[in-house]
């Protein structure tokens, strides 16, 4: 078994420290429909007289209770384990009846890694539920099937072949997605807010704010990238053509998720991480100080973004989109570790400050004010 995962964001008080210290549950980022990936590994299980299972299954629900509301992916990563660590078949069981329609209605897909006969036997049980692996999976992301075979050449004493990476292709000079915000700024005669963002928040605020689940829905993969290259290349986007408000929703998030630095800037990160340990009374107004110390660009953009999804959040009685829906969504996408990425410990504090910005927008950006600034 590999060493526990040292996370320094997780505090003995956490109330799974006991399951939460192993690693075994993890967020991998999103996949290339912007969903959270979590993954299962069974590596980082140590023998079963160490780990109560049922403390297990309640951490896993726990850690997945703060997703099922939005769609979402999760793989199992088998490898690893043995009769030592292996849960009863009866805790499956348990575990099966435990995940109910409120896990699975926005489970997009569920994969098995590495799957042995005892797998192949349980698929016949929860063949609902699972999907097999086959090759890689989110090749930019999980580069599996290449480790593999990598893994395999070593074994017969053969080096991996040479993968040729073509070099990095300077931006374009209508650039929207993975350039910065001072770049867009320049290429677009100093405007504050990129076009990009400006078009979807205006056309979700037109026909999008009572829409059940805005931002909890994801959009074909196809779809999403033929919008981004007509931003990229400086033509017209017209949403109506497509026939789904869940697109430009899903465009904006991954406009937000692709800057090279977040919104909230690496700088913050470990400010907002101690959002938890200041006193209820006096939270409001240590996000004030954190968003008032943001770059003047920076700033105005996030006040944009805020008081748009205030605006989302005021129409929780048809959307169902309250500031804590909203946190969960946005929060990874306005602020994340200038390495890795946040750990499972760290979301709470990232949601909480993302809900109390939303909750308090008026009061936390009431005080700075920036000429040229506009508001959805």
């Amino acid at each position: 078994m590999p060493p526990p995962l040292e996370d320094p964001e997780l505090n003995i008080h956490h109330p799974y420290y006991d399951v939460a210290r192993h690693g075994i549950i993890q967020l991998a980022g999103d996949d290339n429909s912007g969903r959270m990936v979590i993954t299962f590994s069974c590596c980082r299980m140590p023998p079963s007289h160490q780990l109560n299972h049922t403390r297990l299954l309640e951490y896993l629900k726990y850690t997945l209770d703060q997703y099922v509301e939005n769609d979402y992916t999760v793989v199992y990563f088998h490898y690893g384990l043995k009769s030592l660590n292996k849960p009863s078949l009866k805790w499956l069981q348990t575990a099966y009846k435990e995940f109910d329609r409120k896990y699975k209605k926005n489970l997009k897909a569920l994969y098995v890694v590495h799957p042995t006969n005892f797998i192949k036997i349980l698929w016949n049980i929860f063949k609902p539920l699972i999907r097999y692996l086959a090759d890689g999976l989110f090749s930019d992301k999980l580069l599996l099937k290449r480790h593999d075979e990598n893994l395999r050449g070593r074994q017969k004493g053969k080096l991996p072949p040479v993968v040729k990476v073509p070099p990095p292709r300077p931006p374009l000079p209508t650039q929207q997605f993975g350039v910065s915000l001072q770049y867009i700024k320049d290429k677009n005669k100093g405007e504050l807010i990129p076009p990009v963002m400006k078009e979807t928040v205006s056309y979700l605020k037109r026909k999008g704010l009572q829409v059940e689940g805005l931002f909890r829905r994801s959009a074909s993969i196809q779809t999403i990238k033929d919008v981004q290259k007509l931003y990229n290349q400086g033509k017209s986007v017209n949403f109506d053509d497509y026939h789904d408000i869940h697109i430009p929703a899903v465009i904006l998030k991954t406009f937000l998720r692709e800057l090279p630095q977040p919104l909230l800037t690496f700088e913050c990160y470990d400010h907002i991480l101690g959002i938890t340990s200041v006193e209820s009374s006096l939270r409001v107004t240590r996000c004030k100080q954190i968003v008032q110390g943001l770059p003047e660009h920076n700033y105005v953009v996030l006040k944009y973004l805020i008081c748009f999804l205030h605006m989302v959040s005021q129409e929780s009685i048809y959307n169902r989109m309250t500031a804590s829906s909203l946190a969960c969504v946005f929060g990874l996408n306005l602020i994340w570790p200038s390495k890795g990425t946040a750990s499972l410990s760290a979301l709470v504090p990232l949601n909480l400050f993302t809900e109390l910005l939303i909750d308090f927008y008026t009061n936390v950006f009431n005080s700075r004010t920036v000429p040229g600034e506009i508001l959805p």
